[in-house]
């Protein structure tokens, strides 16, 4: 009996043991350490898309995955954190085609503010901007929320949601910079295969702000882009002289 009952100490002490490692493991299990996994983990978040690039990049000194996925008709943007596989932006997009309604007059910018408290309840507005993006008018708008920062884009004649895209904030953000070749390559990445005439830095309404002009074929396109996240903060096409 004696033996039999330390068994039965020695099995549960071992079954212990294993459910403390056990604890211990998803920490580890969560980590992003490759692009297979990051795909994985993004096709989980967007069940039923075609994933179609899957990046790893450095950010901030720390490892990066961006995995871009397309599900119907939307295009879904979604970053991740090596070190502990958290989703640090998360992004969708819709394609405006609504070329036949360009001669209606815009929303009003209070309907658009509505909208968008709407979509993200509790968050504060702290920019609605008119823009044109491809010849079609816009309403971006900025937000802030906990430790999320929000973009949406509104179509500007109906109202629709485009754009919908939430990062996490970055406390070291208030005192880093992108810098001008940072701030070129993100209005390039905008406008593949134009040139850049001028960058220029300055604020606008407080803002820390790069200012990049740039030119493609017939067209000159005016890029504003927040010095310290990098975010496209206006976007204007018109015709060249």
């Amino acid at each position: 009996m004696r033996k039999k009952y330390y068994k039965k100490i020695m099995i549960s002490s071992l079954a212990f043991a294993l459910s403390l490692s056990a604890l211990s493991l998803p920490a580890e299990a969560k980590q992003i350490t490759s692009l297979k996994k990051a795909k994985q983990t993004a096709k989980r978040k967007v069940p039923g898309a075609t994933v179609n690039k899957v990046e790893m990049d450095t950010e901030n000194g720390k490892t990066v995955y961006e995995v871009t996925l397309v599900k119907k008709n939307k295009k879904y943007d979604l970053k991740y954190r090596s070190s502990d596989g958290k989703l640090i932006k998360y992004e969708w997009e819709l394609p405006n085609t609504s070329y036949s309604i360009q001669n209606k007059k815009n929303i009003k910018k209070s309907k658009i503010k509505k909208k968008a408290r709407q979509k993200v309840k509790g968050a504060k507005i702290t920019s609605v901007r008119l823009s044109i993006d491809d010849g079609l008018s816009e309403y971006k708008v900025h937000m802030t929320k906990g430790t999320r920062r929000y973009t949406l884009v509104y179509n500007a004649k109906s109202g629709k949601l485009l754009e919908y895209e939430w990062k996490l904030t970055n406390k070291s953000s208030k005192t880093s910079n992108i810098g001008k070749t940072k701030a070129k390559q993100i209005a390039l990445k905008k406008v593949p295969g134009a040139t850049v005439i001028k960058i220029e830095y300055e604020k606008d309404d407080g803002i820390a702000i790069y200012e990049v002009e740039l030119l493609k074929g017939s067209y000159e396109y005016d890029i504003k882009i927040n010095a310290k996240t990098g975010a496209i903060l206006e976007f204007e096409q018109d015709t060249a002289d």
